[in-house]
């Protein structure tokens, strides 16, 4: 069950009935102190906290109206006038933009204190701790709605990155299921139709392989958008390392597979079946020919993916975002891969992926 806290359940109605409760309070404490002293300075001061209720909406007017209530209030001698503007100051430091959130609390600064050394000059020293500790609560109010602010950015700065990296994920793995499957259906089929009336027996292999690899593009799409779609996380395992056999059996093209390591990290796994998958679809695309493809782990903590075949040493990926993907992925766990023609004639795919051991402390 999800547990969240109060202020994230409470809505924009509910503050702002909270400001004007707020409001009402700071009012009514100033009302009821001139009503018993019958003095019309704290009337004044209760109208100073009146725009408490509108700071949520209106931070800048809010604090204008207020100032100008609290510096009249201060000038004729109420020193705790300017409690509501403190609390006004909040909102400024929170939603106004930063130049004039700067310049308003400067402003605010400046005439609380030049109207409670005012009100009591040429006594003027009686004011200086009334005043040094205004301009410390108006000023930590202040930066405390900043602060707020400044988190929310953040919070929104990190959402929106999230949100396209997921993209690129996703962008990534449609990539590689539908190239694959769609690169090796249009391969088959177009040597279903030339082998059709001469080699029928053939044909048929071809159309037996289209069905099974449309079969399973359809099976992992649906599982990509039932996981974009899950709320609980109950997913079917990504592919890993001991896939790369099936995936090598249905590549439409003869593959020597050695797969010279043990399992590894999950999301390694899938960047090399993701590395290999997209590899084989190039061959079986450009070169239409055999390949070799090794994966090993020379050192600790690395592994290798080769994939290599004997074609022309032609232009691969045709523009495409197949080594990009791949490169991606490389990056993604900080190794590299470089692909190029062979000097003997063909082309080579090698792929570097650094991860952590599973005895590494």
């Amino acid at each position: 069950m999800n547990e969240t806290l109060l202020v994230h359940r409470l809505r924009h109605g509910h503050w702002v009935a909270l400001d004007v409760m707020v409001a009402l309070l700071l009012a009514v404490a100033f009302a009821s102190a001139a009503q018993l002293r019958n003095d019309l300075p704290q009337a004044v001061a209760a109208l100073a906290a009146l725009p408490v209720a509108t700071r949520r909406g209106w931070p800048l007017p809010s604090l204008a109206v207020s100032l100008a209530a609290a510096v009249t209030a201060l000038l004729l001698g109420v020193e705790s006038a300017y409690l509501p503007v403190a609390v006004v100051l909040y909102s400024v430091g929170a939603q106004a933009p930063r130049r004039r959130a700067v310049t308003g609390l400067a402003a605010a600064l400046a005439c609380v204190v030049a109207a409670l050394l005012a009100a009591v000059w040429p006594f003027w020293t009686q004011a200086l701790g009334s005043a040094g500790f205004g301009l410390a609560l108006m000023g930590l109010s202040w930066t405390a709605g900043l602060a707020v602010r400044e988190q929310h950015l953040h919070a929104a700065r990190t959402a929106e990155r999230a949100v396209v990296e997921e993209r690129l994920r996703i962008a990534r793995d449609l990539h590689d299921v539908v190239a694959h499957s769609m690169s090796l259906i249009t391969m088959k089929a177009g040597v279903a139709g030339i082998v059709a009336e001469t080699r029928p027996h053939e044909a048929r292999e071809a159309l037996r392989l289209i069905e099974t690899t449309g079969r399973e593009s359809m099976l992992e799409m649906r599982a990509m958008l039932g996981m974009l779609r899950s709320e609980t996380g109950d997913l079917a395992p990504a592919p890993r390392l001991r896939d790369l056999h099936a995936l090598a059996a249905n590549a439409g093209i003869e593959v020597d597979l050695r797969v010279d390591t043990g399992d590894l990290p999950e999301g390694v796994g899938l960047a090399v079946y993701r590395i290999v998958q997209e590899a084989l679809t190039n061959v079986a695309k450009h070169a239409g020919t055999g390949c070799r493809v090794r994966v090993t782990v020379p050192e600790t903590g690395v592994v290798e993916v080769e994939v290599a075949d004997g074609g022309r040493a032609a232009p691969r990926d045709g523009g495409g975002y197949g080594l990009l993907g791949m490169r991606e992925r490389c990056l993604a766990y900080g190794g590299q891969l470089t692909a190029g023609p062979l000097p003997e004639g063909g082309f080579r795919v090698l792929a570097r992926l650094p991860y952590a051991c599973k005895d590494t402390p």
